[in-house]
């Protein structure tokens, strides 16, 4: 009788998927995340230090444009650089070779986050969201972020469907009228 009362609760579930988290996949999520924030202090370095350069041009040539170039250098190409190698040092320090798993089902009117620790079972944490509470939705690369809120969200690997397609996951929460980008040539639009 379990066995028939676990199958109509699996039924229930319209979509299933295990997404292993890594050291990589966060840290290429949290790239994605900052990059509005990433951009706007890289052109404020920028604009800062070649104003600044530009007005020392008038006053002291060599030091005006020493200036110019640090800024343009440093704001363009240094900074990315930076922050991205900070992303990359923080996720080692945290993830310390561990990886971790969520386990992510859709019902019809809701859906469950489970958030596996696999170092010890008892570190288990479910969390369950209605589709109307969701903020948005974002397809990058291989990836589908579940936002619940402007700076909260999910980590969906779309390698790990175990019911139902990508696609079909992604139709169902449009059908849900939960606002979507699709930002899935970002990165092949840098590689052109």
């Amino acid at each position: 009788m379990d066995k028939k009362v676990k199958k109509t609760i699996s039924d229930d579930i319209l979509f299933m998927n295990t997404s292993k988290l890594k050291e990589e996949d966060i840290t290429a999520f949290q790239t994605f995340a900052m990059k509005k924030y990433s951009i706007f202090i890289a052109i404020t370095i920028a604009v800062v230090f070649g104003g600044l350069g530009v007005g020392l041009c008038f006053v002291n040539t060599y030091i005006g444009i020493a200036i110019l170039l640090a800024g343009i250098i440093g704001g363009l190409f240094f900074f990315p650089y930076l922050s991205r190698n900070q992303i990359k040092t923080q996720n080692s320090a945290i993830f310390d070779g561990k990886d971790y798993a969520n386990s992510f089902e859709f019902y019809s009117d809701h859906f469950k986050v489970i958030n596996i620790d696999n170092s010890a079972s008892e570190k288990e944490i479910s969390q369950e969201f209605l589709y109307s509470e969701l903020y948005k939705l974002v397809d990058y690369k291989q990836y589908i972020f579940i936002y619940i809120n402007k700076n909260q969200s999910f980590l969906l690997n779309k390698t790990g469907m175990k019911k139902g397609t990508v696609a079909e996951l992604i139709d169902f929460l449009k059908e849900k009228n939960i606002k979507f980008q699709d930002k899935t040539n970002l990165g092949e639009m840098k590689k052109k």
